[in-house]
């Protein structure tokens, strides 16, 4: 009896030692992190074309690759999340050195407030080659880190950096590491992520991107996939994109992407939606209002 009691102790003593590491890698459902209209409308992506204030959220190699002064407002809604966020960006790369500001403001359930601020710096080091890097600043309230499962509160830095190529006119190469300091939060976990982008002309951009969240999950790395297509008609620009997004939850979402927009010469607007078709039923709209400073 003696020997049937420790055994059973010694077994409950294992299970609960290997308890944290048997659950760690799970993550808590988190709010979806700011984009603009391009990027969601793509899929998501576009590490390679990601000019302008798009760069600040993919990759900041990216912007010095164009000569702009750009602003951008945004709003966005998710009514199903009940969520609501505000926020604007502001990129200058008229120069070789180029450098953005973004800051984003979110409200969840008219309660929960959060807020996301970006500073990025890219340089083109020759043509075709530049390099970037953007410091990142997140205070949202949520559930914390808990029984080795990654919660969504989180008040701190990260970093990320990027890489971006564009060996022929008609392609781009993009890499970005996200979140390089590895923050203990589900909101930005240690990632990296790619994509390329074919140019036909002009008018036309063709775009494919993956993402992989390399330490969330007890079961290894895990991914997401995205593509989408950019056409330009006259003045309107016109876009489509899928995902299939295995990060955020635990169970695989496909998603359908769509946007459309008016773009003159010294402002556009801009509008995007997301919506979950498979695995979810999560909708969400967001607009963006620019301001394109022309140049001398």
């Amino acid at each position: 009896m003696e020997l049937t009691s420790l055994a059973r102790s010694l077994c409950c003593a294992s299970a609960l030692a290997l308890m944290p590491s048997a659950a760690w890698g799970q993550v808590q459902s988190a709010s979806e992190t700011p984009v603009n209209t391009r990027v969601m409308a793509l899929g998501g992506g576009g590490h390679a074309i990601a000019q302008s204030t798009s760069a600040l959220y993919v990759n900041p190699a990216a912007m010095s690759q164009s000569r702009v002064y750009h602003v951008d407002s945004s709003v966005l809604w998710d009514p199903s999340a009940g969520r609501w966020s505000f926020g604007g960006a502001v990129v200058d790369s008229t120069r070789r050195v180029g450098a953005g500001l973004a800051y984003h403001y979110s409200l969840l359930d008219g309660d929960t407030r959060n807020h996301d601020v970006r500073v990025a710096l890219g340089v083109t080091l020759v043509e075709g080659v530049s390099l970037g890097i953007t410091g990142r600043y997140m205070d949202y309230i949520g559930l914390g880190t808990a029984n080795g499962v990654r919660g969504s509160a989180y008040s701190g830095f990260t970093l990320d950096a990027g890489l971006a190529l564009k060996p022929w006119s008609w392609l781009s190469l993009g890499i970005t590491g996200y979140s390089l300091s590895n923050p203990d939060t589900a909101l930005s976990p240690l990632s990296i992520g790619g994509g390329i982008g074919i140019i036909p002309t002009d008018t036309l951009h063709i775009v494919a991107d993956t993402v992989w969240d390399v330490t969330s999950f007890a079961d290894g790395p895990r991914a997401r996939w995205s593509g989408g297509v950019e056409l330009l008609v006259s003045r309107v620009p016109l876009r489509i994109g899928y995902t299939y997004d295995d990060i955020r939850l635990n169970n695989p979402v496909h998603l359908i992407t769509a946007g459309l927009g008016y773009i003159d010469q010294m402002f556009a607007v801009e509008a995007s939606l997301r919506q979950e078709v498979h695995g979810g039923s999560q909708s969400t709209l967001l607009l963006n209002l620019r301001y394109f400073h022309r140049l001398l």
